[in-house]
C-alpha cells in the first residue's frame, strides 16, 4: 500500500526542525510506521531544499519550497494558492499513492480534496473557526497591538490583521472539511465539527503518537515532600493559548496565599505585550518565561512539578497536556475543546472553565495541600495515558482505517 503524508513538520526527514509544541508527534508516528513492511510512505512538508524528492531510510521525501510572502502581499490577500495547487498534484502524480493522508484540516494541503480521485483522509489537529471565535482574551482586541509595548514589528502586525486574517482561514477550512469524505481524530469535539460542516463525511477515531522521550523512559512523576510549589505549563504563542491567565492566576496567587511558588512557563520567548497590556510584571508574581525546551529537559521539569497547569482558551488535544499525563503529573486544564476528551474531570486530571483564574488559584492551592488527591490523579492520568498512547495499538488503528477507506472505495 502505498500511502502519501502532507505533513505540518518535516517530520524525520529533518527531525531536529520540529519544535516542541503541533509536530513532533508525526516523527514519532513516522518512527512506528517505518516497521510496517507493507507500507511505502512518502512524506510532503514545507521545507528550504532544492531537490524534488529524496529517498532516505525507504521513506521518499518531498520538500516543499515555501517562499515566505511580505505582509504587504498578506494584507493584500495575495494568495499563490493555484501555485502550491500544482506542485502538490504533480507530487501525487510522481509519488503515485493509493492514500493520501493530510495532517490538519486548516493549512493549504486540503486544497487537493476537490482535484484527485485518490482518497484522502484528513487527520484533524485544530479547527480556526472555533478558535477565531475565542481569538483574543478577555479586554483584548485588535487595536492592542496598535498602542501597547513589548511586541516586535512582525508580531504587532501580526495582531493587527489577525481578526481578518483568522475569518478568511476559517471561511477556507471550512471548505476545505466540505470537500473531503474521510477524516481521523481523538475527541469528541472535532468529531461533533465534523459532522456539523460535513454530516455525509465518515470519521475515524485515532489517537496519537507521543514523543519517545515521555514513552520510552523509566521517569516519573512523584509527590514531593516539600513547602516549595512548582507550576508548569508548556503553551505557544497564539493569544488564546492563556499568557494572560498564568499572570492574572499567579497575581492571586501572590496577593491571597502565603504558597512559596513558581510558574515556570515553556513555549513562549518573552511575555512583554502582556506585561504591558495587564499590569502584571512576571517577575513580581513569580512567573519565569523559560523559551523553548528540549524534550528531555521537559520530562525532568514536569517530574519534578507540583502540578501541570494547561490555561488555553481554545484548544482540541494537546499533546503537551498528554505527555505530562503519561508522566503522572497532576493536571489541571481548561474545559474547552476537546480536552475533556483527555481529561476526566475529577479522576485523571481537575478541569476548570475558561478565563477563570479565581478558580485556577484556589485550585493550585488545593492540589498543593492536598497530596492524597495529587496522587490519585497521576496514577489514574498515567494509566490511561500509557494506555491512550500506545505506539502498537496506534499503529494497527492507522493500518484499519486505511484498509477501511481503499474497501470503501
Amino acid at each position: 500500500m502505498r500511502v502519501l503524508w502532507f505533513s505540518v513538520t518535516p517530520s524525520l526527514f529533518n527531525p531536529h526542525t520540529n519544535r516542541h509544541n503541533g509536530g513532533g508527534w508525526i516523527a514519532s508516528l513516522e518512527q512506528i510506521i517505518r516497521t510496517e513492511q507493507s507500507i511505502q510512505l512518502g512524506v510532503a512538508f514545507e521545507f528550504p531544499d532544492n531537490h524534488f524528492c529524496r529517498d532516505k531510510d525507504g521513506v521518499v521525501y518531498y520538500p516543499v519550497q515555501c517562499k515566505k510572502r511580505s505582509w504587504i502581499k498578506k494584507w493584500l490577500n495575495n494568495s499563490n494558492e493555484e501555485k502550491k495547487t500544482k506542485y502538490y498534484l504533480k507530487i501525487i502524480e510522481d509519488f503515485k499513492p493509493d492514500l493520501i493522508q493530510i495532517f490538519g484540516s486548516e493549512n493549504d494541503f486540503g486544497v487537493i480534496c476537490q482535484y484527485t480521485q485518490i482518497p484522502v483522509v484528513i487527520h484533524m489537529q485544530g479547527c480556526i473557526p472555533p478558535y477565531h471565535n475565542a481569538l483574543f482574551p478577555v479586554r483584548m482586541n485588535s487595536f492592542d497591538f496598535v498602542f501597547h509595548r513589548g511586541l516586535s514589528l512582525q508580531r504587532r502586525i501580526i495582531g493587527i490583521r489577525s481578526q481578518h486574517a483568522f475569518h478568511k482561514r476559517a471561511e477556507k477550512e471550512i471548505k476545505i472539511v466540505q470537500s473531503c469524505h474521510y477524516f481521523m481524530g481523538r475527541t469528541e469535539w472535532d468529531k461533533s465539527l465534523i459532522n456539523l460542516f460535513n454530516p455525509s463525511a465518515t470519521y475515524f477515531h485515532c489517537e496519537e503518537v507521543l514523543r519517545d522521550s515521555f514513552m520510552n523512559n523509566n521517569k516519573q512523576w512523584k509527590v514531593e515532600v516539600s513547602d516549595k510549589i512548582k507550576i508548569v505549563s508548556v503553551i505557544s504563542n497564539p493569544w488564546y493559548k492563556g499568557v494572560d491567565l498564568i499572570l492574572k492566576t499567579a497575581q492571586l496567587l501572590k496577593r491571597f496565599t502565603g504558597l512559596d511558588f513558581k510558574w515556570q512557563v515553556y513555549g513562549v520567548q518573552n511575555i512583554r505585550f502582556y506585561e504591558h497590556k495587564y499590569k502584571i510584571k512576571a517577575v513580581d508574581v513569580n512567573v519565569k518565561i523559560m523559551g523553548t525546551a528540549s524534550k528531555e529537559e521537559l520530562v525532568d521539569t514536569l517530574c519534578s512539578a507540583t502540578c501541570y497547569v494547561h490555561p488555553s482558551y481554545i484548544d482540541n488535544s494537546p499533546n503537551s497536556l498528554c505527555e505530562a499525563q503519561v508522566l503522572g503529573v497532576p493536571v489541571l486544564a481548561t474545559y474547552v475543546g476537546g480536552i475533556s476528551s483527555l481529561v476526566k474531570n475529577g479522576e485523571t486530571g481537575i478541569l476548570f472553565p475558561a478565563n477563570a483564574p479565581y478558580t485556577l488559584a484556589a485550585l493550585i492551592k488545593r492540589i498543593s495541600a492536598d497530596k492524597e488527591l495529587a496522587l490519585q490523579l497521576s496514577y489514574k492520568a498515567r494509566q490511561q495515558a500509557i494506555e491512550r498512547h500506545n505506539p502498537n495499538a496506534i499503529r494497527t488503528r492507522l493500518l484499519e482505517i486505511y484498509k477501511q477507506i481503499l474497501d470503501q472505495k
